[in-house]
């Protein structure tokens, strides 16, 4: 793996052994600001590197408010799958509001843009689903 970026709260990888995928990994509770920051960089990524895959590793990610789950479903979403994105693996956050409040925003844009989305309580499943 590639180390592409880090930041107080996320940090990212490439791997491009057997698969092009984006790993994100969060490593605090985030603020609004910084989250959306995280999250252009992350399509940055997807867009520059032609990722295919997206791995969120969410266990240390805090709650998200409902306005910055909104802008992934109807912004980050829709540019993801343009940019050719096909998998998104969710490793769950510790947080179970959080973990209800992704899979919430997430269901409905994944499936009208034909993202396959799952949720995983550990990395290597992760990994594995997304490079199958």
């Amino acid at each position: 793996m590639v180390l592409l970026a880090t930041s107080a709260f996320v940090t990212f990888y490439l791997q491009k052994a057997g698969c092009h995928t984006l790993e994100a990994v969060w490593s605090d509770h985030v603020n609004s600001e910084g989250f959306r920051e995280a999250i252009l960089q992350g399509l940055s990524f997807v867009q520059q590197h032609r990722i295919e895959n997206w791995i969120a590793d969410d266990r240390r990610l805090g709650p998200l408010n409902a306005e910055d789950l909104a802008w992934i479903a109807t912004e980050i979403m829709p540019a993801l799958s343009a940019g050719g994105l096909r998998r998104l693996a969710v490793v769950e956050s510790e947080d179970l509001l959080n973990r209800v409040l992704i899979e919430d925003a997430y269901t409905t844009p994944v499936h009208i843009l034909n993202i396959e989305f799952k949720r995983f309580a550990d990395l290597p499943a992760a990994r594995a689903w997304a490079c199958s």
